[in-house]
């Protein structure tokens, strides 16, 4: 299987449809001309359980940021110390060999007694496609089911799925947290990138602008992180040069402009950047350095900070005890700061590894069988942390509710002329209310309610939306 930058389709060219595969083999990238670029087919042979690595990132107010930054180091410290997992949540697909289906996996990190499964209606699904939406609690790949494939959504508080034909959702895609927003990279034509907002209810692309890269012949997959603080998408690729390239585009100006740093690679004398995250809270860009020797023998990996200035590169760890790392695994916990790819160790088993990017450790652990296209669920970070900047989702069918904060009774006004299920779902994902209606004017009893912050959905013909509430 061979995937790791589109060509000027746009688009990945290979899938899987539920096969498993065997760990512990080897990655072997084939680069042509000089070493420090990618080949000009954009390959890489990827053998058994290890895939290419690559992976998918608030609050403007200084003090808020710091003290939540403070309380979300000093509760990851404890978890540890005491030998707890962090909640953290992950999705994840896998084939399952009884249905012939792929099935959807929700877990928390390192913790194999929190996995719950939900069968899906795919036979498979195009590799390093996968997408999560915190602001919307969904999750995308592109898909495949019999003659149809597509956008593929699957909701983690409704467990509501959809399959989208003939979607426009590309590989290069990153989520805004503050708003919902995609945005995506293509590249139609050899060596223009195109740069689009990218509505998912409508399929509808809207370019905001291009960069013309001479000599470039492809994007980079999944090498995309998004500060939703300032809206700037950061890409890391590479130039004709050839060097390794650090692109900022803010995509919520008027005007389309972009900044291109060269980033400064570490002593070894090849370097390929991928897995690329962005940290909320810190504003800071963390990725996974592969470092090969003169002759391009791989000599180890490494979690990195990019300097988003400089382009200087700041080793936070190595991983040594990893000589192979698995595709579509790599993802960001925005509560906690914590790294998270999966790791094949030096006796070929599968390992989660969570790396703590506030004191540079990590441990590993549990992961389940044969899952892959891993992303976090930064849901209860978006609800905590979004609450505060009065930042308002784009809804499928609108719907208002007052007052917001509430503490006694909650009215909704909304559209829908047919059934309408309202759930209040806590930040821990748990669902304190729920109840069907059918008046398009409806009360809810709050007394009750735990002060704190929920997510309140309403769900009506196969549509879900959602809001932010505080109840106190």
């Amino acid at each position: 299987m061979k995937v790791v930058i589109t060509g000027a389709s746009g688009n990945v060219g290979h899938c899987i449809c539920h096969q498993p595969v065997e760990q512990g083999a080897e990655i072997k990238a084939l680069i042509h001309g000089n070493k420090n670029q990618l080949s000009e087919s954009g390959t890489e042979t990827i053998r058994g359980n290890v895939m290419n690595i690559t992976e998918r990132f608030l609050v403007n107010r200084t003090k808020i940021k710091t003290m939540i930054k403070t309380i979300l180091y000093t509760a990851f410290i404890m978890l540890l110390s005491f030998g707890s997992k962090a909640q953290i949540n992950l999705v994840g697909v896998a084939n399952n060999p009884e249905t012939g289906k792929i099935d959807i996996f929700k877990w928390q990190a390192l913790d194999p007694e929190s996995v719950t499964v939900f069968p899906t209606i795919l036979d498979g699904y195009y590799f390093a496609t996968s997408a999560f939406d915190s602001y919307n609690s969904n999750y995308y790949i592109t898909g495949i089911s019999g003659d149809s494939s597509g956008l593929y959504s699957y909701n983690t508080i409704s467990n509501q799925e959809n399959l989208v034909g003939g979607s426009l959702y590309s590989n290069i895609s990153e989520f805004d947290m503050s708003t919902g927003k995609m945005y995506n990279l293509k590249m139609e034509t050899e060596e223009y990138i195109s740069i689009y907002e990218f509505d998912i209810n409508t399929n509808q692309d809207s370019l905001i602008g291009v960069i013309y890269e001479p000599g470039a012949n492809g994007i980079v997959v999944d090498a995309i992180g998004f500060d939703a603080n300032n809206g700037i998408l950061y890409y890391v690729g590479f130039t004709n040069d050839p060097a390794l390239c650090l692109y900022a585009i803010p995509v919520r100006e008027s005007q389309f402009s972009f900044t291109k740093t060269i980033i400064n690679p570490t002593a070894a004398p090849f370097n390929i950047i991928t897995s690329v995250n962005f940290d909320n809270v810190n504003e800071v860009i963390y990725a996974r350095n592969a470092t090969y020797d003169s002759t391009f023998n791989y000599t180890g990996s490494s979690i990195i900070e990019i300097n988003k200035a400089t382009g200087d590169i700041v080793t936070r760890g190595e991983l040594v005890e990893f000589p192979y790392f698995v595709g579509g695994s790599s993802s960001f916990d925005q509560n906690t700061g914590t790294f998270l790819l999966v790791g094949i160790d030096t006796s070929n088993v599968a390992k989660m590894i969570a790396f703590n990017t506030y004191d540079n450790t990590y441990v590993s652990g549990f992961v389940p069988d044969n899952v892959s296209e891993i992303v976090c669920d930064n849901t209860s970070f978006v609800l905590s942390y979004y609450i505060t900047t009065g930042v308002k989702a784009e809804q499928e069918f609108n719907f208002s509710l007052y007052p917001n904060p509430v503490s006694d009774r909650l009215t909704i006004d909304q559209p829908s002329s047919g059934e309408v299920t309202v759930k209040l779902i806590s930040t821990q994902g748990k669902i304190v209310l729920e109840k069907d209606f059918a008046t398009s004017k409806i009360e809810l009893n709050m007394a009750s309610i735990a002060s704190g912050i929920y997510l309140l959905s309403l769900t009506s013909q196969g549509k879900t939306v959602s809001e932010k509430i505080m109840v106190h």
